[in-house]
């Protein structure tokens, strides 16, 4: 008769304990935005830790985004900024799409996310959001064929459409995303055919978005972003990774 094996014990370092309980404060609206915690000596007493703890605990809360840290006075609850949260992301992104299987699933993750902000810009646009649009579409045909000039562009009139939703989580998605696909961009556009492509379909996505045709809007962004990827792959003289199965 075999025995059940023994439980582990993960065994908490007392900054992790400290760091658990001061989280727990913050995400209940215990300690609000703006509001200072305690001071070092009265977390010292009310944990009944030493200093070095408390401050281990508070560099790590900062790490997290959820406080600020400043020499001579007492930490303090931050507003959440998107930016931030998603930039403790970039070095595992980063490593992912090093790889022929991360940078589809980026590449798929773009695509999803532009089609459906394609779409719902036909709802959300205004007509002074429009002017803004065209004229990023402008600057995007002056480039002509200077790569960078078009690069920059191609990436200001897709984060012009990004913007639309006013969403400050999408924006830094959407800026995370884009990041990690700079080698995609300036690899897809030494394909002969892209930036010609890629400026008639920012036409035509501008267009459907002006006409407020949210199907034409979205199968023109799909087409385009398809297009990128194919760009991308033929001048890298790889075949495009086959999707996983999802069955």
């Amino acid at each position: 008769m075999s025995s059940t094996p023994p439980f582990t014990i993960k065994r908490q370092r007392l900054f992790d304990q400290v760091a658990e309980h001061l989280e727990a404060m913050i995400l209940s609206g215990e300690v609000g935005v703006g509001d200072a915690l305690p001071s070092e000596r009265e977390l010292m007493e009310r944990f009944g830790v030493g200093r070095p703890a408390v401050r281990e605990a508070l560099l790590w809360l900062n790490k997290k985004g959820l406080i600020s840290v400043s020499a001579g006075e007492r930490a303090r609850v931050v507003e959440p900024d998107p930016t931030e949260l998603l930039e403790h992301l970039s070095g595992a992104t980063l490593l992912l799409a090093s790889t022929p299987h991360g940078m589809q699933l980026f590449q798929q993750t773009r695509l999803f996310t532009e089609v459906a902000l394609a779409r719902e810009a036909c709802r959300w646009t205004s007509s002074d959001d429009l002017k803004r649009l065209e004229q990023l579409l402008r600057e995007n045909e002056a480039a002509g064929d200077d790569k960078e000039a078009f690069a920059s562009t191609d990436d200001a009139f897709h984060f012009g459409i990004a913007s639309l939703a006013r969403n400050p989580l999408i924006d830094a998605l959407y800026r995370s995303v884009l990041s990690v696909l700079q080698d995609q961009r300036h690899t897809s556009l030494q394909h002969r055919d892209a930036l010609a492509a890629a400026f008639g379909c920012h036409s035509r996505i501008f267009d459907a978005i002006a006409a407020r045709d949210a199907d034409r809007a979205e199968l023109e962004m799909r087409r385009h972003l398809t297009d990128v990827e194919t760009y991308y792959w033929d001048v890298r003289g790889k075949p495009a990774p086959k999707p996983a199965d999802h069955r």
